[in-house]
């Protein structure tokens, strides 16, 4: 009996993880556009319920199936002026927090021309419970948090809805017919 409240118990703190952003407050005074989004399970809801079309319009289907898995959304984005914006040490205290979560492990890393990309997942049973990106750019930087159940393939679908920006995950210089050429 011990053992199956243990796991109901890890269970529960697993799927109500999240990530505090509050560390990058500071950077609003100094960022020339800022966009922040934080829902919970409630306000995903409420959102869904203002979505456009109708019980036949399967797209919308599509994407009130892929949000009824998800429990809370946070993006921060900040475009600044010039470089030097943000530190290290703010993304670092987003890496080291994410770190510090079971179950969570990095699957994308991608540095190129001062740009720092980073995805990580949380699966749970083999199904992915979560997802956190870090896209750090010379004069931006996006943090997104994805509490709930959600793939890869899905997120895509929902770029533009609720604060989820376009995560381009690949070469996005790279088109179909580039790639029969090697």
């Amino acid at each position: 009996m011990r053992v199956l409240f243990g796991v109901a118990l890890l269970a529960a703190c697993a799927s109500a993880q999240s990530l505090d952003l509050s560390s990058l407050d500071k950077l609003e005074s100094k960022a020339k556009e800022v966009n922040t989004v934080s829902l919970d399970a409630g306000q995903i809801r409420g959102a869904m319920s203002l979505l456009p079309g109708d019980d036949h319009d399967q797209d919308m289907q599509q994407v009130r199936g892929i949000l009824s898995g998800i429990h809370g959304i946070s993006v921060r984005n900040f475009e600044f002026e010039d470089k030097g914006g943000y530190s290290m040490a703010d993304v670092d205290a987003i890496r080291a927090q994410i770190a510090r979560m079971p179950g969570w492990a990095k699957i994308v890393e991608s540095r190129q021309a001062g740009e720092h990309d980073e995805v990580y997942l949380l699966t749970q049973s083999e199904k992915i419970a979560g997802l956190a990106v870090i896209a750090a750019e010379p004069k931006e930087l996006t943090v997104v948090f994805i509490n709930g159940s959600v793939s890869l393939k899905d997120l895509g679908k929902l770029h533009g809805m609720m604060g989820i920006p376009d995560i381009e995950l690949g070469d996005k210089d790279r088109t179909p017919k580039d790639a029969t050429k090697k």
